[in-house]
């Protein structure tokens, strides 16, 4: 009977740990994945970088960028 709500509250435990879809994440060394081309500028104007775009990210989930 436990387990009934214990269920409910591990799945928004779960749901809470994965990354905003917001947010700028590095996919691998040196490049970024950011959701639009101004979130990405923004980023590395707040570094006083220049980005340096390389395409869509995969399953056009974004944009892949380096900051310069």
């Amino acid at each position: 009977m436990i387990w009934r709500t214990l269920l409910p509250l591990a799945l928004l435990v779960l749901a809470g740990c994965s990354t905003p879809p917001n947010e700028v994440m590095q996919v691998r060394e040196g490049v970024l994945r950011a959701t639009t081309y101004v979130q990405a500028s923004d980023y590395c104007d707040a570094r006083d970088k220049t980005p340096r775009w390389l395409g869509r990210a995969p399953a056009e989930q974004g944009v892949l960028f380096q900051c310069y």
